[in-house]
């Protein structure tokens, strides 16, 4: 199948700091493919680069067919490539409701609206006229996620998603990707949770030090025991 979004060769850099080496990766409509490894080995760098935040020096990026090297973030959103940061970003003077409505982008359109959002995390419907800034570390990242589903994008990228949260919400986070999945929702999700990145996946690709060292099926990967230890530490 062809891949709807694809990198090769990703050279990026933070000033002369070089962080990203050749990377390549390439994800199939309806398939989630997790970005693996420890902090530091250019992770988020590799989102910031597809989404065109840190654009690579050189590569090539390619999004539904096209070629998308270098393209500012807000035009790679119209296209439809949903960005959900590690960091969050929630806007804490701004309320649950309006959060969202700023994620709606003009000219998208598709199954994600208010109604929809709301049915799906009933917990952000309850609470929609609170401050952003008031929520917990799990409503927030709930908050982020349906805030990228309003732009009704064609991959959602997830950075960290349940990085910092207690093991129920992680559960919580678990079924969520899973009922995405399940809608055929495309995700690139980044995570080192290594059983929850198992739970969700169907392919994984491993980076250590800006290098992509590792690629394979869930069901490969699962077997690689030596992969595991030298990169993942587990």
């Amino acid at each position: 199948m062809e891949s709807i979004l694809k990198a090769v060769g990703l050279n990026t850099f933070y000033d002369r700091s070089h962080i990203l080496f050749d990377v390549g990766i390439d994800v199939e409509p309806g398939e989630t493919v997790c970005l693996m490894g420890r902090n530091g080995v250019g992770k988020t760098t590799t989102f910031r680069s597809l989404i065109g935040l840190t654009p690579p020096r050189s590569g090539k990026i390619e999004f539904k067919g096209k070629t998308c090297t270098g393209l500012a973030a807000h035009k790679m959103a119209r296209m439809g490539l949903g960005f959900v940061p590690e960091d969050r970003r929630i806007l804490g003077p701004f309320s649950v409701r309006e959060n969202l409505e700023l994620g709606r982008i003009p000219g998208r359109h598709g199954r994600w609206n208010l109604d929809s959002v709301f049915a799906q995390f009933p917990i952000l419907a309850e609470m929609s006229e609170r401050l952003g800034g008031t929520l917990s570390g799990g409503e927030q990242q709930m908050l982020t996620i349906a805030r990228a589903l309003m732009g009704n994008p064609d991959v959602l990228m997830l950075d960290e998603p349940s990085e910092g949260l207690s093991p129920v919400i992680v559960g919580d986070m678990k079924r969520l990707v899973l009922e995405l999945k399940s809608a055929d929702t495309t995700i690139l999700l980044s995570e080192q949770n290594l059983k929850f990145a198992l739970a969700v996946s169907d392919r994984v690709v491993v980076l250590d030090k800006g290098h992509v060292v590792y690629t394979g099926s869930v069901g490969q990967f699962q077997k690689e025991d030596q992969v595991h230890k030298k990169y993942l530490a587990v």
